[in-house]
């Protein structure tokens, strides 16, 4: 009983010194941090509706700031994937790289054409006539509302499945190793808070479970396992 005692204590003490190592403090920032910082500001994204010019006119100022802190906690969302990917190697975990650069380029791209392009688009069009300013707004109606006319929707679609590709490789590497299944389903908040992008609260709610996910890993399989 006593050396039962003795080593848990010890594993207890490394379990604390791991946790307040930098390099394990950084990664928690990146893998953790990152995502609950996008969870957040995505609590904040205005609906379009389905008359984007009209909808967001009156909110351009809060749709470009969302939009610009998006743009980077998306891509630190892609890189945390890499990271969780970095330690595999093979098949599974080369098919996941491809996803994480699909989704990086594309959904970003799409990013800045759906939520910093329409930003400038509409804050630009309060000073043109009104016959300019319905061209404006056909312009961002297309971009926001039509998947395939309005290019930015494609991307979106191609970026969500890059990033659902990225999970399922990370899923399969990560139950082979022995990971725990519920945290490891908590990373399909991921893909689902792409397609919930702009439906508030779902996207919230998608990577906070991803969030979720990912600290159980970190914090409590790895450190423990």
């Amino acid at each position: 009983m006593t050396t039962d005692t003795a080593d848990t204590e010890s594993k207890s003490r490394e379990t604390a010194r791991s946790i307040r190592d930098p390099r394990v403090v950084g990664r928690g920032l990146l893998l953790v941090g990152a995502p609950f910082l996008l969870a957040v500001v995505l609590w904040f994204h205005p609906s379009a509706g389905d008359e984007p010019f009209a909808a967001l006119s009156p909110v351009v100022d809060t749709w470009f700031l969302v939009h610009a802190l998006l743009l980077p906690l998306f891509g630190l969302l892609g890189i945390g994937l890499y990271v969780l990917l970095s330690e595999y190697r093979g098949t599974v975990a080369t098919v996941g790289r491809v996803g994480v650069a699909v989704y990086l380029v594309c959904y970003l791209a799409f990013e800045a054409i759906a939520g910093i392009a329409t930003a400038v688009l509409i804050r630009e069009s309060g000073d043109l006539a009104a016959d300019q300013r319905e061209g404006v707004a056909a312009v961002v109606d297309v971009v926001l509302t039509e998947p395939i006319d309005g290019v930015a929707g494609l991307l979106a679609v191609v970026g969500t499945v890059g990033n659902l590709v990225a999970v399922l490789a990370i899923a399969v590497l990560l139950r082979r190793s022995g990971a725990p299944l519920v945290p490891v389903v908590l990373l399909a908040g991921s893909p689902i808070g792409l397609v919930a992008h702009g439906a508030t609260p779902g996207a919230t709610i998608g990577i906070l479970a991803f969030c979720f996910g990912v600290a159980w890993l970190e914090f409590g399989w790895r450190l423990t396992d």
